[in-house]
């Protein structure tokens, strides 16, 4: 009986990563079409060291129709006088310094920034990202067509070589390959605020984020779960799109952030929220009864799980433009099986989850 639950675990795991990765094959580069004016937003809290490293790096971007607005929530650490001393045309600083009741800090300031752009489109991303090319907005824009609303893009984090940034990146990497190619399977149902180019119309006829802004976090998740369709959604992928992050030097930070990220997965549709359950527990089930089977049973089944798995994400891999080390693949498989169901029930359990205090 457990050995037939295990080997059912098994190829669902097989079957889904099969079915996701085949839809990379969906991916088809496109020319440049007429340029859309874009404003990147960011909402920053005392965030001065990253925007010292990110302001410059935004600026050299090739495109030409684009502004950047820096939404300063409540901040203390001399960001807005950095910021003015730049003295960029292309640069727009929106000093918020209170949140009104019933608004997440987050959602509240990147509202006020995209309600001060005047342009076509919004890109969001972080302070603490970077993005990998000076072509970045080139290829965004090389997405939108008339009925293109929303644009998912890809936010690798980098690594330093430390197993904690290496098993952050995988992680990272699996929730990328999950949600772009359900989209490009024509069912949206997240995105990363680290990477996403929403048409400013759309954002502000839909009422943006008013039916959630006081939930924390999911200013990309509930967003697209609520107005993302087959018609209106793209994917941006390849290297030159990436807009690489930092990941969390210690557990401990991790952690907190990751509770933060699953604690909005309550929020999702009904559908959603089975087809994750179907995925996290097909793999819990998939290492979990390992122990009491015989080696001689089971090794050569579980090398044919990891070969489809490597294939799989070696090719999504190549046509995302970044991965994951490799090497690891058996053992943070393992650990990503374990660690997300604990990670999920905290989420639950937490009540004080904050964005920024």
């Amino acid at each position: 009986m457990i050995f037939s639950i295990w080997i059912t675990a098994i190829s669902i795991q097989v079957g889904i990563t099969i079915l996701l990765a085949i839809q990379f094959f969906r991916y088809k580069k496109r020319t440049l079409e007429d340029e859309v004016s874009i404003s990147i937003v960011i909402a920053a809290h005392n965030e001065l060291l990253n925007l010292k490293a990110l302001i410059p790096e935004l600026l050299k971007q090739t495109y030409e129709k684009f502004d950047v607005i820096i939404a300063l929530d409540r901040c203390s650490d001399g960001s807005e006088e950095f910021l003015d001393s730049l003295d960029q045309p292309k640069l727009r600083v929106l000093e918020i310094t209170e949140t009104p009741i019933g608004w997440d800090h987050k959602k509240h300031a990147l509202t006020m920034g995209i309600e001060t752009s005047t342009n076509d489109w919004v890109v969001l991303t972080d302070a603490d990202c970077t993005p990998f090319s000076t072509k970045w907005l080139e290829h965004l824009n090389s997405r939108i067509d008339l009925e293109t609303k929303i644009v998912l893009g890809y936010s690798p984090y980098t690594s330093n070589g430390s197993f904690l940034q290496d098993f952050i990146q995988y992680e990272g990497f699996i929730t990328a390959f999950n949600y772009l190619s359900f989209a490009l399977l024509g069912k949206p149902y997240m995105g990363v605020g680290r990477n996403l180019g929403i048409n400013r119309s759309f954002f502000m006829e839909t009422g943006g984020y008013s039916e959630f802004g006081s939930i924390l976090g999911g200013d990309d998740d509930l967003f697209i779960q609520k107005n993302a369709s087959a018609h209106n959604t793209r994917v941006l992928i390849g290297k030159e799109s990436l807009m690489t992050t930092k990941p969390k030097n210690n557990w401990q930070d991790y952690i907190h952030q990751k509770t933060r990220h699953l604690s909005v997965g309550s929020n999702y549709s009904t559908v959603d929220k089975v087809s994750h359950l179907l995925f996290n527990g097909s793999l819990l089930l998939s290492w979990a009864p390992i122990p009491l089977f015989s080696w001689e049973k089971v090794t050569l089944i579980i090398l044919f799980y990891l070969i489809v798995k490597w294939i799989g994400y070696r090719f999504a891999h190549s046509k995302m433009g970044v991965g994951f080390n490799y090497i690891w693949l058996p053992l943070v498989d393992l650990m990503y099986a374990i660690f997300l169901p604990i990670i999920a029930i905290r989420s639950k359990l937490v009540k004080d989850i904050r964005w920024k205090n």
